[in-house]
């Protein structure tokens, strides 16, 4: 398979597509350097950082109250191989708490361990089941 001028082949230039225009957020983290690695426009618009602010803030910071909980889910994910699915709360740059639910999975990135990190927003199905 033949690569662009960035180096990258024509599946990796379509994950990194689809990754992009996911209507769901979307985040690629470091665990050992607490920081995104990237992140999609939902999972921007979701806790209200530009991208570049996003990149800038360690996830500790967008789960203060949970961190025990979410480097127990992140030891799992990495020592199992297999991703895992956890309900956490998101602090927003704003400071709004969202509920979530949040799979990950390991995957390797430049020589170093990543995760994939998929979002749903559970705060529109709570006000759902309220109505």
């Amino acid at each position: 398979m033949g690569r662009d001028q960035s180096g990258l082949t024509r599946a990796e230039l379509d994950l990194a597509d689809a990754f992009e225009s996911a209507a769901d957020p979307a985040f690629v983290l470091d665990p050992i350097a607490d920081r995104f690695v990237a992140a999609n426009p939902a999972a921007c618009a979701l806790l209200g950082y530009t991208h570049e602010e996003l990149l800038e803030t360690p996830v500790s910071r967008i789960h203060p109250g949970e961190l025990p909980q979410l480097q127990e889910v992140v030891r799992t994910v990495l020592t199992a191989g297999h991703g895992s699915t956890v309900a956490l709360t998101c602090r927003t740059k704003p400071g709004t708490c969202l509920p979530v639910e949040m799979s990950l999975a390991a995957f390797e990135l430049d020589r170093r361990t990543c995760l994939l990190g998929l979002v749903h927003d559970r705060s529109e199905h709570r006000q759902r089941r309220v109505e």
